[in-house]
């Protein structure tokens, strides 16, 4: 067979994909074939001297659709894999494949690899490096630190900020909390490479704050300040001993799927946390939700596992985090809390005061007020565009 030419399973293999609406190629088959990902054809024996044919099996429609829904051109197959293993454990959709699981050694190998080649780990290292050593090499440290956790968001805003913004044509977000968060991350690594000692206890527990908001830290700033005074400091809080490297590293498949189950809980939560301040219609118990969110000190981590679970790169960076006992037991009080919620509400997804109820009633209500929201600034726009003036509000 001249090559490129699908063999009759493979083209029957493409269609039925494409009939998932997956679109992928002859040669994406074999490459994913040649890598171990993708089962070869079975056979099937015609008997009576006529030979065989091959045939495809379910499993490998699943495998192939969920290799092809996140294979994009020019993208290691690493991160194909880790983006399909993200997808993959979740309860499948009425009438939807169930997504089936990546090999554990290649899936293993693309983890590792991702996270020792990430800025993240780079700039451990480089913490590391500069325990102890002179000023010019902390201060190169520093610099970096500055400039790797200076790059795209310091987290989302809180939703009632993102829904004002949303809500009032000519608002802008506070970038004083996204500089304070940056900064507070640059004393934190500091702190994990360093020692604490490096950064202080008063600024350690102030860098905690910025990314753990609505505790009171004041008494634990007295106390990281009152060991550093006694010299205890070390003693007192262990930030070098995380190694989210060593953790990947040395997971085995089902510790890292519940690390997958304990992620991809938060990121459900962090996802309800933050719709109303997308535009999506705000009710009883996701505002209890928040409420509760907010008073733990947990909500800020819990919003951004939502685009690290999106982003194939940040993938292994929640993995990593969740590998610690201490988020499972966060995960397991976000269960309660939403049990709650469901419990004392009705439900968490409902429409205040509306006869219509259910999840499809609340997602169309909310597509329709953004579509409002979309065609008000454009209009808005418009508006200032023609009279040069951002005074007034207009409605579409």
């Amino acid at each position: 067979m001249v090559r490129g030419e699908p063999s009759g399973a493979d083209q029957e293999l493409i269609e039925r994909l494409a009939a998932l609406g997956v679109t992928v190629s002859a040669a994406q088959l074999e490459r994913w074939r040649a890598a171990g990902l993708l089962a070869g054809h079975e056979r099937l024996w015609l008997g009576r001297g006529r030979g065989s044919v091959s045939v495809f099996t379910e499993e490998t429609v699943a495998v192939a659709a969920a290799l092809g829904r996140h294979a994009r051109s020019g993208r290691d197959l690493r991160w194909t894999v880790i983006a399909w293993y993200a997808e993959a454990g979740r309860p499948a959709l009425p009438g939807a494949m169930v997504v089936p699981e990546p090999p554990w050694s290649a899936l293993h190998q693309a983890l590792v690899w991702a996270m020792g080649r990430s800025s993240a780990q780079r700039l451990a290292v480089q913490a590391r490096a500069a325990a102890g050593a002179d000023q010019e090499t902390q201060d190169a440290f520093y610099t970096e630190a500055g400039r790797v956790l200076g790059r795209g968001p310091g987290g989302p805003p809180h939703p009632d900020e993102m829904r004002r913004v949303l809500e009032e044509p000519e608002a802008v977000l506070d970038r004083g909390v996204e500089l304070r968060r940056r900064y507070g991350a640059v004393r934190l690594a500091a702190a994990a490479g360093m020692g604490v000692d490096e950064v202080g206890g008063g600024a350690f527990v102030d860098a905690i704050a910025t990314l753990m908001p609505g505790l009171d830290w004041v008494p634990v700033a007295q106390s990281a300040r009152q060991a550093e005074a006694d010299g205890t400091l070390e003693d007192w809080i262990q930030a070098g001993s995380v190694d989210p490297l060593a953790s990947l590293q040395a997971a085995g498949a089902e510790e890292m799927a519940a690390a997958r189950a304990v992620a991809q809980l938060l990121a459900g939560v962090g996802v309800l946390y933050l719709l109303p301040g997308l535009g999506m219609p705000d009710n009883p118990a996701l505002a209890g939700l928040r409420t509760q969110l907010d008073q733990s000190g947990f909500a800020l981590i819990v919003a951004r596992t939502v685009p690290l679970m999106i982003n194939p790169s940040g993938v292994p960076h929640v993995l990593a985090m969740c590998l610690a006992p201490e988020l499972a037991a966060l995960a397991a009080w976000l269960e309660s809390v939403l049990a709650e919620q469901v419990e004392s509400q009705g439900g968490l997804l409902r429409l205040p005061g509306a006869e219509q109820d259910g999840a499809e009633a609340y997602m169309r209500a909310g597509i329709d007020h953004i579509h409002h929201l979309t065609d008000r600034a454009q209009a808005h726009r418009a508006h200032v565009e023609e009279t040069g003036s951002v005074v007034g509000n207009v409605e579409a």
